[in-house]
Order: C-alpha cells, then sequence, then structure tokens
C-alpha cells in the first residue's frame, strides 16, 4: 500500500486535506472470506478504518469499517459490470475519515473500461453509505466536484437518503445506481 499525504498538518486533519492510499487486494490485503463466487479482502486503511473489498462476477462493493462492514453500503452497486480504481482519496473531520473517493469504471459492451465515475462514501462508523457520483466524462473537473461534494456534506449526510449524481449526469445508459433497503 502507498499512502501520499497531501496538505496534511499531522495532528489536525480537514477537510482540505488528504491522505491517498493505494491497493493491490492480491499483496497488501487479507483475504477473509473466499467461495466460488466472491473474495473478500480486509486492507490496512487509515485512523483504524479498513478497507473492505468484495468481489464477485465483474461487480465489487467496497466499504469502510474498523470491523468487518455490515449495513446499506454492501447493498448499494450500479446495474453495469464495473471496477473501481483501486485508489482511495481520503477526506477528514479533524483526526476521523468523514468520506472516502473512489474513481469507479464500467464496462461496455466490447468489454472496455470507460472514464467512470467518482463514488462519494460517507464513512461515520457503522453508517457507511454512497452520497453522490461524479460523472467523469460529463463534468470537467470531477474530482474536484467530488472534493467539494463530500467536503461540504459528509458530516451532515443521511444514509437514509438516496444518492445523487452531482454536476451533470452520465449519458451513457448503465450507470443507474440501485440501494436495496
Amino acid at each position: 500500500m502507498v499512502l501520499a499525504i497531501v496538505g496534511v498538518c499531522p495532528n489536525l486533519l480537514s477537510a482540505n486535506d488528504a491522505i491517498i492510499s493505494s491497493y493491490a487486494p492480491n499483496e497488501d490485503c487479507t483475504i477473509v472470506e473466499e467461495t466460488d463466487a466472491i473474495i473478500d479482502y480486509r486492507c490496512p486503511g487509515v485512523f483504524d478504518v479498513d478497507v473492505w473489498f468484495s468481489i464477485g462476477d465483474a461487480r465489487w462493493t467496497v466499504s469502510f469499517h474498523k470491523k468487518r462492514p455490515t449495513g446499506l453500503v454492501l447493498n448499494q452497486g450500479f446495474s453495469r459490470a464495473h471496477h473501481p480504481d483501486l485508489q482511495v482519496e481520503w477526506r477528514f473531520d479533524g483526526n476521523r475519515p468523514m468520506a472516502a473517493l473512489q474513481l469507479w469504471r464500467f464496462y461496455d459492451d466490447a468489454g472496455d473500461l470507460d472514464d467512470g465515475a467518482w463514488v462519494i462514501t460517507k464513512i461515520d462508523g457503522d453508517e457507511v453509505c454512497h452520497m453522490g457520483f461524479v460523472d467523469s466524462l460529463e463534468n470537467e473537473d470531477p474530482l474536484a466536484l467530488a472534493r467539494q461534494f463530500a467536503d461540504a456534506n459528509a458530516r451532515t449526510y443521511s444514509c437514509a437518503d438516496n444518492p445523487v449524481w452531482i454536476g451533470n449526469a452520465p449519458q451513457t445508459s448503465g450507470h443507474t445506481h440501485h440501494t436495496a433497503r
């Protein structure tokens, strides 16, 4: 795992600071469960919040918990087969992560990955859920939009709400997000 710290004072992190973690699940992480259908990995995160990858039929879930994840984020995903990039940008409230930003890319009919969308995930103890998405192709600076939304909304966002598209929504079919409640 590679950690890059961007503009960080070690004793007090703010929403404008970021830590970027990169993962190679087969090298950096521990397999916690493996079946014929899925592999679940636990990867070291930041400040007692680990990254959990669950890899199945060309669809992934990613969660951010201190212990084995439960809850809503495990029931959130996209209709089109996808693969998240294995880099996470952590956003902070004081010295605790409040959100994670991760680029998820979608397979097209030819099996190639597209430009994807930034997934903005709220992190607050056991309340972990997708808050919003920013399409990478339809927005001029999608990462800046994702950062702005995370920093402005992660503290108060309720996981009872449905996640929203920020900026211009995708024009490509199949980027439909679903939440099973």
